[in-house]
């Protein structure tokens, strides 16, 4: 019988070519999901000028955390506002000279298509045939901590309290309104509606935009990125929050529903 050996050489050194094969670089990213089109078109043009492949993963920013603190270690941490960036600093996740602010989101009213309670105005909330409004969970989403300090700086907040109806998630208070199971919702005017239409479930036509809530109601609204103590790609993960502040990557950006921070003249 003929032994094996030429043909257990010739896949031995298959497997040491493959092995040697030099590995693509790469950044590895968590992204709030109602970010995914501002975020996946500056792709391209990161990974032309440094050479870097982006592994975006995008998910509910409350579930970004939750993965983070049972183990996962993306490179950069993106989260819409500063709750959740306080929450991963005050944790120890993220290394705290590293975060930049590199954009930010208007407030807005929105209501069902069918508006049956009438709602014309941020004041008109306080109306008695307004009985549900959504916002996404303050203590854990940051365009819910905006939207409740917009109602207490605007003296609604002792009318409209009991009408609060929060979620964990700010893509789920936005169903709220689009399925008709409250009267309105105070979220991100670009944000799923402009950032990630998709996760509007092709109800687009459900919903119609009120008014703006006035910007000196709230907070500045900070878009951050960080970098995790932890990171498998530090430097690579430096470079791409660096890039986020170019000119380049602020114009694509604003161009897909993420405001540039500075422009907006905050």
């Amino acid at each position: 019988m003929k032994k094996p050996w030429p043909l257990m050489s010739f896949l031995l050194m298959l497997i040491l070519v493959g092995c040697s094969q030099p590995r693509k670089k790469q950044v590895h990213l968590f992204v709030p999901c109602g970010m995914l089109i501002p975020l996946q078109s500056l792709k391209p043009h990161f990974t032309e000028q440094t050479g870097l492949e982006v592994d975006y993963f995008f998910e509910n920013a409350d579930n970004l955390l939750k993965q983070i603190r049972r183990g996962a270690r993306p490179d950069v941490l993106i989260t819409p506002g500063v709750v959740e960036m306080k929450q991963m600093l005050e944790e120890g996740y993220i290394i705290p000279e590293s975060v930049r602010v590199f954009g930010t989101y208007k407030l807005a009213l929105i209501v069902p298509a069918r508006n049956k309670a009438g709602i014309e105005s941020v004041e008109d909330l306080a109306k008695p045939s307004v009985k549900q409004i959504a916002i996404a969970d303050p203590e854990q989403n940051s365009v819910g901590y905006y939207a409740r300090e917009a109602l207490k700086n605007l003296g609604l907040w002792a009318s409209v309290q009991d009408k609060i109806v929060d979620h964990r998630h700010a893509v789920e208070a936005v169903k709220y309104v689009l399925y008709e199971m409250v009267d309105a919702g105070i979220y991100y005017s670009a944000c799923p509606f402009q950032s990630a239409p998709e996760k509007l479930e092709n109800r687009s036509d459900f919903y119609r935009f009120i008014a703006d809530i006035p910007p000196e109601a709230y907070p500045k609204v900070k878009i951050q990125a960080g970098l995790l103590k932890e990171a498998k790609h530090p430097q690579a993960g430096k470079q791409f929050i660096e890039f986020l502040l170019t000119p380049e990557a602020q114009r694509i950006l604003a161009e897909k529903g993420l405001p540039n921070y500075e422009e907006q003249g905050l």
